[in-house]
């Protein structure tokens, strides 16, 4: 006998949709706010090492072409196997590189650091969270979205003076320490615990499913059906135009 999925009532308990919400908005806090703090660290770093600011400057700019060119990539890995691993293992990448930054005394290794730490930023933003809210909702879509892509921003409302705050009580090391051990030891752990890919996996139906009953084998065809005019495989998204716009802006 089939095992039918029953659409909660949202009215009467808290949909668990907003806990993956809270979730994902955690991750791009972390990793987007981490990202916004980068700017901190190129005065004292130059001083420190007597690097030029060039120098210090295009390791950063090389993490975020990087990172835009590894984005496809990203896109597929979460298609293929899950959004969000491929999540939690930017954040893990990234926190760790942050944890190893105190150790440089070269620019090699400063480079080499930062295009490790750009696999990370590239798993750990807002395309793959989006993807998986996106599978929680259909009402108050758009809502949701925007909580975890503002998220970034208020990441770095909060991220950015309390690294400024560490550097100055201590040094840049300590510094890097601090946003390391935030993604390590806040955001990986709560992450890994409140998100989940689909509401399908805690026998829940997306918040604003119109049926009332979905068969487990028949919830690909309801859910898909509702998404195939916005859904693409990545070889179909290779050949549109407006994914190499997307692609192109990006570094814009």
């Amino acid at each position: 006998m089939e095992r039918l999925l029953k659409v909660p009532n949202h009215r009467s308990s808290i949909f668990y949709g907003w806990f993956v919400v809270a979730g994902c908005s955690l991750v791009v806090f972390g990793v987007t706010g981490g990202l916004f703090s980068f700017g901190v660290f190129l005065q004292p770093m130059t001083e420190d090492f007597g690097w030029s600011r060039a120098s210090l400057s295009l390791a950063f700019g090389v993490t975020f072409m990087i990172s835009g060119l590894l984005r496809p990539l990203a896109g597929y890995l979460a298609d293929v196997y899950s959004p969000k691993v491929t999540a939690l293992i930017g954040v893990a990448i990234m926190g760790t590189t942050l944890l190893l930054l105190p150790l440089v005394d070269n620019l090699f290794q400063l480079y080499s650091i930062f295009i490790v730490m750009s696999i990370g930023i590239t798993f750990g933003t807002e395309p793959i969270l989006i993807k998986i809210v996106s599978q929680w909702f259909y009402e108050r879509r758009g809502l949701t979205l925007g909580l975890v892509s503002g998220s970034g921003s208020f990441g770095g409302m909060i991220l950015v003076p309390a690294t400024s705050t560490v550097l100055v009580a201590l040094s840049w090391r300590e510094s890097y320490l601090f946003l390391g051990g935030v993604l390590l030891i806040l955001v990986l752990p709560i992450g890994a615990w409140l998100i989940k890919n689909h509401p399908q996996d805690s026998g829940l139906s997306p918040f604003g499913q119109l049926s009332e009953d979905i068969s487990e084998d028949g919830r690909k065809t309801s859910i898909t059906n509702q998404t195939a005019k916005i859904d693409a495989t990545f070889k179909e998204a290779l050949r549109s135009s407006f994914f190499w716009k997307l692609t192109f802006g990006y570094f814009v």
